[in-house]
């Protein structure tokens, strides 16, 4: 097949020619298709707003995928502006620190050809809270359009992206290298394990109905690994809502194996706990601690321990604001009973007096008799952690509460970084949307620890540095004055603001000082 090509406005357009057939008298076209806008006529490349950038084969009629590297920046020249204000700081200040912390060799290692698309989404991954299909509305009134000028963020282009990144090779790739540069941030072997649920009504394999803690819900299931002294996630693993955490903990540590890490101790959420994973951690060598459910034997003998035998002197403890009567004793635990551990029985005072207060409120409106809530009212304020470790009464609250780290991470994820709402219809896709929320959760976490050195918080750094504005021209981008406040967070993580850039051979060339007076003319 001949395919038949058109010049407008000094654009190149194909078509499918078709055949000519005769109705009523009348010559017609048959099967004519118009394939749109020629992005590379040799390779047979073509744009339309159907389907984006494509290849179609005139010999069989295919239409493809075509290659990461093409583009669509496909404005005419007329629409272009000579010069333009766009937000500058923000993007700025990510794309300096993804190179300050070194965290632009582990992007470098994703297999994604079109590497100023992979940065440029990173940056709208941090940077902003909407939804994939503004991107390109994004890129065009910021500086990231300057610092990678060959991003194609069309919404088709964006969703073949993620299906790219998203594959099992580009996954394996990224954990290893993020995880060395983990690695040179901390040492530390030691993890959080947690999971959270995001809802997707996206009909895929991944998607099921999961019961989590009395709640019911349309979801997948998210298994996030993290390191426990920075709070940077290691990997994540996505899963059909309806598996329950307790199946999940053994191929996660084994999973994090595979990428490098050892892990000697694990800070665990309650849904791990089962005889079976106990034993799996104490043939790994893993010391744990987590927090011990009510329906387990140990508990429930505990429990019948009188409150005047725990509410001693010598057993009160404080953490933080907070005081707690807590004793520790011995245990076995195990499906055999044969690994000696140790759990810590406690007594709340602020939480038994809220519970107190919520459950004469619920027996009033439920009628419960006296006997009912007699019971009820013995169990309220206690709770217990179970350890492979002997820690100290006064020790295992500051142990224990290291999971905040965990809560800490899924807001900053949900959150600033976008890992939700859900609007991805494949796998591949979602893997790949995952990993730029992960990414963006580790310099947004980069962010917050190094915030504690700053007064203000992370919202009012990228907001200071989003008002300085640049200006960009046909050779040279000029920098507008930063205010005080952005100056205080350029200081405090030490970049420094460039007063222009020269355009040169296609790469910026930052300018930090007043130019000679030949280096002005155009």
């Amino acid at each position: 097949m001949k395919l038949n090509y058109q010049s407008k406005d000094g654009i190149l357009y194909a078509k499918i020619p078709g055949r000519s057939v005769r109705r009523d008298g009348k010559v017609m076209k048959e099967g004519q298709v118009h394939l749109g806008r020629v992005i590379d006529k040799e390779n047979n490349v073509f744009w339309n707003r159907e389907r984006g950038i494509f290849t179609f084969d005139p010999d069989t009629g295919e239409y493809g995928k075509a290659d990461e590297s093409y583009t669509s920046d496909l404005q005419t020249d007329h629409r272009r502006k000579e010069h333009s204000v766009v937000d500058f700081g923000d993007s700025f200040f990510i794309d300096s620190l993804l190179h300050q912390i070194g965290y632009d060799k582990v992007l470098d290692t994703i297999p994604y050809r079109n590497k100023d698309t992979l940065y440029a989404m990173i940056q709208y991954y941090i940077l902003t809270y909407s939804a994939n299909n503004h991107a390109r509305t994004w890129y065009e009134g910021n500086f990231a359009n300057v610092l990678y000028p060959k991003a194609n963020l069309t919404s088709q282009r964006i969703s073949d992206f993620l299906s790219s990144i998203g594959s099992i090779r580009a996954l394996a790739q990224f954990f290893d290298s993020h995880i060395e540069w983990v690695k040179t941030q901390s040492k530390d072997t030691a993890i959080l394990i947690d999971s959270t649920g995001f809802p997707n009504n996206i009909h895929f394999p991944l998607t099921a109905v999961s019961n989590h803690n009395g709640k019911i819900s349309r979801e997948v299931r998210l298994t996030t690994v993290l390191q426990r002294d920075t709070g940077y996630p290691l990997l994540f693993r996505a899963m059909a809502g309806n598996i329950v955490d307790m199946s999940t903990l053994t191929r996660s540590v084994y999973v994090l194996n595979m990428h490098g890490i050892s892990a000697d101790y694990a800070v665990l959420d309650a849904g791990y706990y089962t005889p079976e994973n106990i034993d799996e951690l104490y043939e790994a060598g893993i010391e744990w601690l987590t927090r011990l459910p009510e329906k387990y034997k140990i508990y429930k003998e505990l429990a019948q321990i009188p409150l005047n035998q725990i509410q001693k002197e010598e057993n009160l403890v404080k953490y933080k604001d907070r005081f707690v009567y807590m004793i520790r004793k011995e245990c076995l635990v195990g499906k055999n009973n044969d690994h000696k551990a140790y759990v810590y029985f406690g007594y709340d005072i602020d939480r038994a007096s809220d519970e107190t207060h919520k459950l004469l409120s619920k027996a009033k409106k439920e009628k419960w008799d006296e006997k009912e809530l007699h019971k009820k009212l013995n169990n309220v304020g206690r709770f217990a952690m179970i350890s492979s470790l002997p820690f100290d009464t006064e020790g295992i609250l500051p142990a224990y509460y290291t999971r905040q780290v965990v809560e800490q991470y899924f807001d900053i994820s949900k959150g600033a970084s976008k890992l939700t709402p859900l609007r991805i219809q494949s796998e591949e896709a979602m893997n790949g949307h995952l990993m730029l929320s992960m990414i963006a959760a580790t310099i947004n976490t980069y962010i917050q620890n190094k915030m504690n050195l700053v007064p203000d918080n992370r919202e009012d750094l990228l907001m200071a540095l989003r008002n300085q504005k640049c200006i960009v021209y046909a050779t040279r981008v000029t920098t507008c004055e930063p205010q005080a406040k952005a100056n205080e967070f350029y200081t405090a993580f030490g970049i420094k603001c460039p007063i222009a850039y020269n355009r040169k051979d296609g790469r910026l060339i930052p300018d930090f000082h007043l130019p000679k007076m030949y280096d002005l003319d155009e």
